[in-house]
């Protein structure tokens, strides 16, 4: 077994003393790692369109996940690779800002700094057995309230002027207007996705989970939380609608994705 394979053969991210240094106080695969992934959160902010995944399920009509390169550069590397990749994505979020909140140098860069940080944290200090009980039932509140969500929107905006309901809006629009049938149908789809989370999450799987839950709600709780703070015109109920439309949704891509390519890159190591 190679000194790589050993040191990712466990839960703990591979960032002991062993490989010669590259620069500062970073070994020199670290200082590879943030490079590849600060390039690939470079590209995604450079072409918006790839960091951007389209969900029909969800009213925001899509998730980012800019923020998946940071968290696995934490959970891989360690919080100072984490930060260091965070920065990235903070400088394309300042540099590219439409809105005036993110051309706030401190709503830009501070919780995007901070991701893979929280994230390399929960992914080391969360056990397995509390990080499987933690991710299922933040994913199946994620879920059943994201579908519970997007009905209401539906219904909001049904028959309204200027709106044209998807396939999917026409489809469901028959359940999402009868209310008590809708919540009843979201709750029943979260417990369900809570279930085959649990059975999913078993092992190594659910560490890296907890990771991307805690990363993403670092990006969408300390970014809408900054704005309500220096923004005063920005309200708590705004930041919270936000969060309900964007927030969920990409936590429960982040979750997806974050798992599978720890998988990957963990198979590689081993491999090499």
């Amino acid at each position: 077994m190679t000194m790589a394979s050993q040191r990712f053969s466990g839960l703990t991210p591979p960032t002991s003393p062993g490989v010669r240094k590259g620069s500062g106080l970073l070994t020199t695969r670290q200082v590879v790692v943030a490079g590849l992934l600060g390039a690939i959160t470079a590209l995604m902010g450079a072409l918006p369109s790839v960091g951007l995944i389209p969900l029909p399920f969800s009213p925001a009509g899509h998730a980012t996940i800019m923020h998946i390169p940071v968290i696995l550069a934490g959970v891989m590397e360690g919080p100072v690779v984490g930060a260091l990749v965070g920065g990235v994505f903070g400088l394309f979020s300042f540099l590219q800002a439409t809105l005036p909140f993110f051309k706030d140098p401190l709503i830009a860069f501070g919780p995007r700094i901070l991701i893979g940080v929280f994230a390399y944290y929960a992914f080391v200090l969360v056990k397995r057995p509390h990080a499987r009980l933690v991710v299922t039932g933040v994913v199946g509140l994620a879920v059943a309230r994201t579908v519970y969500e997007t009905g209401a929107f539906l219904n909001r905006n049904w028959g309204t002027e200027g709106y044209v309901p998807g396939f999917f809006g026409q489809l469901f629009h028959p359940l999402t207007s009868q209310v008590p049938l809708w919540v009843g149908l979201s709750v029943l789809l979260g417990l369900g996705v809570a279930w085959a989370a649990w059975s999913v999450l078993r092992g190594e799987n659910a560490p890296p989970a907890m990771a991307a839950i805690v990363g993403t709600l670092t990006n969408t709780v300390g970014v809408l939380s900054l704005i309500v703070i220096r923004f005063k015109t920005f309200t708590p109920g705004m930041a919270f609608f936000v969060g309900l439309t964007h927030g969920l949704p990409e936590l429960i891509v982040a979750v997806i994705l974050v798992v599978l390519l720890y998988r990957g890159v963990r198979a590689a190591y081993h491999r090499a």
